[in-house]
């Protein structure tokens, strides 16, 4: 089935001030990647609230768990805020949250690299103000340059050449052309998903045959994860990641949709990889008394004023990349309904 296993939304909580609307929650009960009921509980998220933008979000009554999948190792929350809350919540705010254009110019020479015969047949799903497509295109890559998103950003529309496709990744009906991408770039987007196998399902068709999905996302088996829990975890700590992704996860669901894994590897996230000197410095002072005092973390940073969520080791990799092949149409993809 593409819906995930959810059980019967969850009392709202108390809505803040300026909320869009009053939050519900949804009550994930099986694995939204393989269906599988057996979740291994991790842990409660330590908060009793997500802050996004200027808004406050606080967690249904008994709080939020982190699950891991017995079967494929997928790691989910066990509460989701409806999906028509959280739009409007970004629509609201995600403008302003990631209106910092990031250097993408790493990852731009890596695509130009896949072009055949300079020309770059490329969809970026999550291509917000249109970073990847600019420095692509800064290269002088020719061919499509496509969109997929759930806001039109104007940066982004001024460096289309090639369609926008409007929804998320993982909608059940993508109104798009019909012709399938040779490359598409899947950067930090698939921790966001509420229907992890739609979104395969979806990528199956939006790639042509022997054409590739580049990802990059958290690595729920990394070093930071592990050796604090997943549910300290700081990227499990934000409010609009859901699903949690190691080489297991991806392998099994990629098989089923007709992937191939041809690349896998630890990495940082992009942001730290162009970290400033000052910055690193900030952030190892803040990583070296976390893990001198976890669990007094949070009251230190309450008593200056900040919170106290696990922070950003700029060397951690706890991410990785990889790349997935399609195989022919006549593989043993399987189809979900």
């Amino acid at each position: 089935m593409n819906e995930p296993r959810l059980g019967p939304a969850v009392a709202p909580g108390a809505a803040a001030p300026g909320e869009p609307s009053s939050v519900r929650w949804l009550a994930v009960e099986r694995c939204p990647a393989c269906d599988d009921p057996n979740g291994v509980p991790q842990g409660l998220i330590p908060e009793s609230a997500y802050a996004f933008g200027a808004e406050l979000v606080p967690f249904p009554e008994g709080g939020i768990a982190v699950a891991r999948c017995s079967a494929c190792g997928l790691a989910y929350k066990t509460r989701l805020p409806q999906p028509a809350y959280l739009s409007a919540v970004f629509e609201k705010y995600a403008p302003d949250k990631w209106r910092g254009r990031q250097d993408l110019a790493d990852e731009a020479a890596a695509l130009k690299g896949l072009a055949a015969g300079g020309e770059l047949d490329l969809l970026d799903v999550g291509a917000a103000d249109g970073a990847l497509l600019e420095a692509c295109a800064r290269l002088g890559t020719a061919g499509r340059r496509s969109a997929l998103d759930v806001m039109r950003y104007p940066g982004a529309e001024a460096q289309l050449r090639g369609e926008f496709i409007s929804g998320f990744l993982d909608s059940p009906m993508l109104e798009w052309s019909g012709r399938p991408y040779a490359v598409v770039a899947v950067y930090d987007v698939l921790e966001h998903l509420y229907r992890p196998r739609q979104a395969f399902q979806n990528l199956r068709a939006l790639v042509r045959p022997g054409g590739l999905v580049l990802i990059e996302t958290g690595n729920a088996e990394s070093d930071w994860p592990r050796r604090f829990g997943l549910h300290h975890w700081w990227y499990v700590r934000l409010f609009e990641h859901h699903v949690f992704w190691c080489l297991r996860a991806l392998e099994r669901i990629a098989a089923r949709h007709g992937f191939e894994i041809v690349l896998w590897e630890e990495a940082r996230h992009k942001s730290r990889r162009h970290a400033s000197f000052v910055g690193i410095g900030e952030k190892l002072l803040k990583a070296g008394l976390y893990r001198l005092v976890p669990d007094s973390y949070a009251d230190i940073a309450r008593w200056f004023g900040k919170r106290g969520n696990q922070p950003w080791h700029p060397f951690a990799k706890d991410h990785f990349r990889a790349c997935l092949r399609r195989t022919s149409p006549h593989g043993d993809a399987v189809v979900e309904t």
